[in-house]
């Protein structure tokens, strides 16, 4: 018989077993490693996030404090028929109220000093009661005490028996305000005022400054999508412009067989459009495209279309009630802009850049209301639009019904575009231009283990100057 062995080799070599704590080691490495990043990134982006809401949430309380800075006006108890005085001015709001006309006078309702990134900002307001009486004057101060936003506000008058509550966040006239801390961290805050801006009415852009608020409307046709209203203006004049315009004989998509009546199936169904025109008469060799005003809308400027609407039932010498003309929620009238290139809604790869306003004429002639005002901007440059009002009507008695067009305008709102210059505007020294003085830019950054988050906005202030 052959002998039997027995190989007696069993578990790991040394060897076996040091490369297998070395790679067991590798991987304890690598994974802790990457534990590790992952914690100091959540660690990092939740200061990032923290320090961001504190600034945002600072911003909103500045921006509330800022907005009424200068609010002078309100309305008292008095003894006038309605039982209200709305004509008081309270001159304890200014901040420096000088008496006369010299260089040196100051007429508005702040002051801020800076050093380094840190500014101190003291702005005065009226407090009102809930029906809007006079209570108190506001002093507020905002300011960086060892890295710490802080707030304090006192009142510099009060109304006779004003008696303050116990949670009252403002110490009494005479008394020394406590600051209150906003935020701590505080790497920058900074405070610019805009250079005073000239105080003027808005910039006219239609009609045109000399044209004494005249205008006209050219009818759209020439596809069969439109349909041609009829224009006279306030002497009756076919064709012909004014400070108001009457529009009539609108088209309507209501369908009055008496077998199957209602909305006129889609293919059929037709838009009134008319746009505005200079001043001119009506031609019959004029386009829409050529009659109407080219307009030029700039990126980001505000602008403000207003006019005035009359009432479908105020024309006394017609026989039936105009109210039922036209009909909320069912017809559409809207004023916006078209392009003339396209003849559509202004777009950037098929995006709207701006969409219609729509508008309503009030229903009850002797109530009034008529005054329409829409503010908007639009996001990049648009050139050669036309003003367009729109008409889609579904009433069975819109062929009735009339509508006057008065004191069309179409202006840039001026004060929304604030220039801050880089070293920013010394109003200390220039008091006398402190009252046209119409915003504020703040720029907070707040730290947090070394992560960062900032705003920086601008706080317009209208009431601050001489009168609200």
């Amino acid at each position: 018989m052959g002998k039997i062995t027995t190989d007696k080799r069993a578990g790991f070599t040394l060897m076996e077993l040091m490369v297998y704590i070395a790679i067991v080691g590798i991987v304890v490495i690598v994974a802790g490693q990457a534990f590790s990043n992952s914690t100091k990134m959540r660690v990092r982006t939740q200061s990032m996030l923290k320090a961001s809401e504190v600034a945002e949430n600072v911003a909103a309380v500045f921006k509330q404090d800022v907005a009424q800075t200068g609010a002078k006006s309100s309305m008292e108890a008095g003894t006038t028929d309605d039982g209200n005085n709305f004509g008081s001015v309270h001159t304890s709001v200014y901040m420096d109220p000088v008496p006369g006309s010299c260089s040196s006078a100051d007429y508005s309702s702040f002051r801020v000093s800076a050093s380094s990134n840190q500014s101190d900002l003291t702005i005065r307001r009226l407090r009102y009661d809930a029906n809007g009486y006079y209570e108190a004057t506001e002093e507020v101060r905002w300011y960086v005490e060892d890295a710490k936003l802080k707030r304090s506000c006192k009142l510099v008058e009060k109304r006779t028996g004003l008696t303050l509550a116990d949670d009252e966040p403002c110490a009494d006239v005479g008394g020394t305000p406590e600051g209150v801390e906003m935020a701590d961290g505080v790497a920058t805050f900074a405070v610019e005022a805009a250079e005073p801006g000239v105080l003027e009415a808005n910039e006219q852009v239609f009609p045109a400054a000399d044209a004494g608020g005249a205008f006209n409307f050219f009818p759209r046709t020439g596809d069969m999508k439109y349909v041609a209203v009829t224009t006279v203006n306030s002497l009756g004049e076919l064709g012909k412009g004014g400070t108001s315009v009457t529009i009539s004989d609108f088209f309507t998509n209501f369908k009055s067989d008496d077998d199957s009546p209602g909305i006129l199936d889609e293919g059929s169904r037709r838009l009134n459009q008319i746009f505005a025109m200079k001043n001119n008469t009506l031609e019959g060799t004029q386009t829409w495209a050529t009659a109407c005003e080219k307009i030029t809308l700039e990126a980001n400027q505000e602008y403000e279309i207003s006019f005035n609407v009359d009432s479908p039932n105020a024309y006394s010498g017609d026989a039936k009630n105009r109210s039922l003309s036209f009909v909320p929620g069912v017809d559409h009238l809207s004023v916006g802009f078209r392009s003339v290139s396209t003849g559509d809604i202004p777009r950037k790869d098929g995006v709207k850049l701006l969409e219609d306003f729509l508008f309503f004429p009030p229903l009850d002639a002797d109530k009034g209301g008529g005054k329409r005002t829409m503010r908007f901007s639009v996001p990049q440059k648009i050139e050669n639009a036309c003003m367009a009002f729109t008409f889609a009507c579904y009433s069975p008695l819109i062929h009735q019904g009339k509508i006057t067009i008065s004191n069309l305008n179409l202006k840039k709102v001026v004060g929304t575009n604030y220039v801050f210059n880089d070293g920013g505007y010394a109003t200390e020294t220039h008091k006398a231009e402190k009252k046209n003085i119409k915003a504020l830019r703040l720029k907070l950054k707040i730290s947090r283990n070394g992560e960062g988050g900032s705003v920086d906005v601008v706080v317009p202030m209208p009431s601050n100057g001489p009168s609200d």
